[in-house]
């Protein structure tokens, strides 16, 4: 018997006419204690450490989303950051590449784009719905809500480019439609594995996954649920997703830190799921972070000094994925992994970020036009064909 689900909701739809950014010193003036005005009141950059955008609230209609207010940074993670996510996090991503030739040629690519990405200005953009996770969530706005959105963010932000991440067709089909039209533009990002609840019966028969699932059921490690999180596994939290991120991965992940963990138990932010040993170390956890459609995985971490053979990667994956049946959700497993995701029946789809820059200087925005084509042209067709 899986364990129901209390999923954080980092949004809710609502019916209003109006649409407001609170920035700085007004947000302290808001009776609003929701997540969203909570995430923004903090100082985000004490407890993601290369984390350097500043972080605004917006009300559209009745739903709050955080922005983030981007700066040019060096070493920021690229989650604030379009540069170090198109370019730097792209590179560290080469070691993935099988073929020599591709991957020569994929380097040269990017420092030559390295300079125009520069250029473009891009680490100033206004982040839409700024929850500082590798996989945002957006509610399905109609045409209206976008304009209205957009409208209301370059009046406010007149010199940046705006800017949502992670957009993709099966969930997020409509809202790419209606930002097409109100004049952003779609730039290729990711090949990411999605689980589409229709499917069910054809992922949960999958050999791997009931070989997972038995796993689960016999493993003598102890499963925490999110309320047997303390803040006292604050510290461990931070380490195990250092050894995985940050020490096997890339530099240019999000570097969370006890504090933010402290933080994401106390205020819900993500439930947490995870494993003890015997005696009662946590050596393993996952994060799922989801709305009323989706559910993602942003962030996990695992002791990799302990042998393969246990299965923690293993464990933590088949507990998110009995949750998703469970709830009847899209399951957005992220980047990376592709064969461990393929075997278990995730569906490769590409992910794109949406930018807008209609309001900017011409030359600016002639330049994005210029990139998103070409990128349009040339992305998607590399990252299907070498499955990264």
């Amino acid at each position: 018997m899986v364990d129901a689900l209390s999923i954080p909701v980092p949004f809710d739809d609502g019916i209003s006419r109006h649409a407001r950014v609170f920035s700085g010193e007004r947000l302290d003036t808001l009776a609003y204690q929701g997540k969203a005005a909570v995430w923004a009141r903090l100082n985000q950059n004490a407890f993601i450490e290369n984390w350097h955008s500043e972080a605004a609230l917006l009300k559209l209609e009745q739903a709050w989303l955080p922005l983030g207010v981007g700066h040019r940074v060096e070493n920021q993670t690229y989650l604030s950051s379009p540069q170090h996510g198109y370019i730097d996090y792209a590179r560290d991503e080469l070691d993935q590449l099988q073929d020599e030739k591709t991957k020569r040629w994929a380097e040269r690519a990017l420092s030559v784009a390295e300079p125009w990405f520069s250029l473009l200005g891009l680490d100033r953009a206004l982040s839409v719905n700024a929850w500082a996770v590798s996989t945002h969530l957006y509610p399905q706005w109609s045409l209206d809500k976008v304009s209205l959105l957009t409208d209301t963010l370059v009046t406010t932000f007149d010199d940046r480019p705006l800017w949502m991440r992670t957009l993709n067709e099966v969930s997020d089909g409509k809202l790419m439609s209606n930002l097409i039209e109100n004049g952003w533009q779609l730039w290729p990002s990711r090949q990411v594995y999605l689980f589409d609840p229709k499917n069910a019966s054809n992922w949960a028969n999958r050999r791997n996954n009931q070989i997972d699932q038995k796993l689960l059921r016999t493993t003598p490690l102890q499963l925490v649920l999110p309320h047997e999180f303390s803040l006292d596994d604050a510290p461990a939290m931070a380490q195990l997703y250092a050894m995985l991120y940050l020490d096997k991965h890339s530099r240019w992940n999000a570097h969370y830190n006890a504090a933010y963990f402290v933080q994401a138990i106390q205020q819900q932010w993500l439930d947490f799921y995870g494993f003890r040993d015997e005696s009662g170390r946590l050596i393993a956890f996952i994060g799922v972070f989801a709305d009323k459609r989706t559910m993602t995985t942003p962030m996990l971490g695992y002791d990799t000094n302990l042998p393969q053979n246990m299965g923690l990667y293993r464990l933590l994956m088949g507990k998110v994925m009995a949750l998703a049946l469970e709830r009847n959700l899209y399951l957005n497993l992220g980047a990376g992994s592709a064969s461990f995701k393929k075997m278990r029946g995730g569906q490769p789809i590409l992910e794109w970020h949406a930018f807008y820059g209609r309001h900017l200087p011409t030359w600016q925005f002639s330049a994005m036009r210029l990139t998103g084509w070409l990128m349009g042209k040339t992305v998607p067709s590399f990252l299907v064909k070498q499955g990264v």
